[in-house]
C-alpha cells in the first residue's frame, strides 16, 4: 500500500489543527477520521497543516501559510503516493501537485469554487451545484458515539447559532408553537435572547458544548431541528444524531434528501407548520433503524472506501 498525505492550509488568521481540537469544526475532524480509518486499514498517513501534531494514526508535517509548490515538495515525503488536498493553496501549485501525483483528490468541503482536476464534493447535490460529478459521503467513526432508545422530552437544535442561515430563530419558534423544550447549543446569536439566557421557559441555551455532554444530548434528543437556511453541502450533525438514535427533523435543503430518509430516520419539511406535524410523529420512528442506516452508508470505514475507490481510479488514468 502507497502512502497518503492530506493537506489543509488556512490563513493565518485561521489555522485549523490535525489533530483537531475540543472545539474544532467539521473540516478538520472529517480529515482526522478518514486519516484515522485509511491508517487502521494499512496504509501509512501523513498530515499537513500550519499546525498540529503526530500521533498513533498519522505524521504530521507543519508547513507555512503561503507555499509555493517547490516548498510543498520539499515536505512531501519520498513514499508518498497518493494526495488528499482540502484547500488552501493556489491554484497553479494544485495543477503541478496533480500532475507530479496522479492519484491527487481535490476533496471541497464548502462553498469554494475551485476549478481543476479530480474535484470530489461532500454530496450529490453538493457537486451539482458546482456542476460536478464526483462525490464522496463523509463519515463519523461509530463507535465514538453514545446510542440511547431512552429519550428525554426535548428537541436539540446544534449549529452554529450565529450564522442565520442555520435557522435557530425558526427552531425556537417550532418549539414554542409545538410547546416543547429546546436545548440550543452553538453559541449565542445578538437578535435571539432565547440563546443567551433563559428568556422563554421552554428554551434552554447550553453555549458551546464538546465531549460527553454533546453526546448525551444527541442520544438523548427525541428529535433534532434542523431549519436550514441555505443549500448544506453535507450535515456532520445529521448523522451524529441519526447514530445516536436520535431521528432528524430538516428543512429539505441542500444534502438533507441524501442523508434523512424521510419517515424512517427523520422528516423532511418545507416550512414551519411541516415541522410542527412531524414533532407529533417522532415516536413512529425508531433508533435502531437510525443508526443502521448512518453504520451502513455514514461511517468512517465507508468514507474511506470510497476514497480508496476515487484515488484508484485516478492512478489508473482517470480525470474528471
Amino acid at each position: 500500500m502507497g502512502a497518503i498525505l492530506h493537506i489543509l492550509v488556512h490563513g493565518s488568521r485561521h489555522k485549523v489543527p490535525l489533530p483537531p481540537a475540543a472545539s474544532s469544526g467539521g473540516i478538520n475532524r472529517m480529515i482526522h477520521w478518514l486519516a484515522v480509518e485509511q491508517a487502521a486499514q494499512g496504509h501509512k498517513v501523513y498530515a499537513m497543516s500550519q499546525i498540529g501534531e503526530s500521533n498513533a494514526s498519522y505524521q504530521h508535517i507543519r508547513i507555512p501559510a503561503q507555499n509555493s509548490f517547490e516548498t510543498i515538495l520539499e515536505k512531501i515525503p519520498n513514499d508518498v503516493t497518493d494526495i488528499e488536498y482540502h484547500g488552501g493553496l493556489a491554484f497553479d501549485v494544485v495543477e503541478r501537485l496533480i500532475e507530479r501525483f496522479p492519484r491527487t483528490l481535490q476533496i471541497i468541503h464548502g462553498l469554494e469554487n475551485r476549478v481543476g482536476k479530480n474535484r470530489v464534493y461532500v454530496s450529490k447535490s453538493h457537486a451539482k451545484h458546482f456542476g460536478g460529478e464526483v462525490f464522496a459521503y463523509n463519515g463519523i467513526p461509530v463507535d465514538s458515539y453514545q446510542f440511547s432508545e431512552d429519550k428525554e422530552d426535548f428537541l436539540l437544535f446544534l449549529a452554529k447559532v450565529r450564522r442565520s442561515k442555520k435557522g435557530v430563530a425558526t427552531a425556537i419558534n417550532v418549539a414554542k408553537k409545538s410547546k416543547t423544550k429546546l436545548i440550543v447549543a452553538g453559541g449565542h446569536r445578538l437578535s435571539s435572547p432565547e440563546t443567551w439566557f433563559p428568556w422563554h421557559r421552554l428554551v434552554k441555551p447550553v453555549g458551546y458544548i464538546n465531549g460527553d455532554e454533546k453526546f448525551r444530548l444527541l442520544s438523548k434528543a427525541k428529535a433534532l431541528l434542523v431549519p436550514i437556511r441555505w443549500e448544506e453541502p453535507f450535515g456532520l450533525t445529521i448523522i451524529e444524531a441519526m447514530l445516536s438514535g436520535t431521528p432528524v427533523i430538516a428543512f429539505n435543503r441542500g444534502a438533507m434528501s441524501e442523508l434523512i430518509i424521510d419517515g424512517v430516520t427523520g422528516f423532511l419539511c418545507d416550512n414551519e407548520e411541516e415541522m410542527l406535524s412531524a414533532i407529533n410523529k417522532i415516536e413512529q420512528l425508531s433508533p435502531q433503524v437510525c443508526r443502521a442506516h448512518v453504520i451502513k452508508y455514514f461511517s468512517s470505514y465507508a468514507m474511506y472506501q470510497k476514497h480508496q475507490e476515487l484515488l484508484d481510479s485516478a492512478g489508473q488514468g482517470s480525470h474528471w
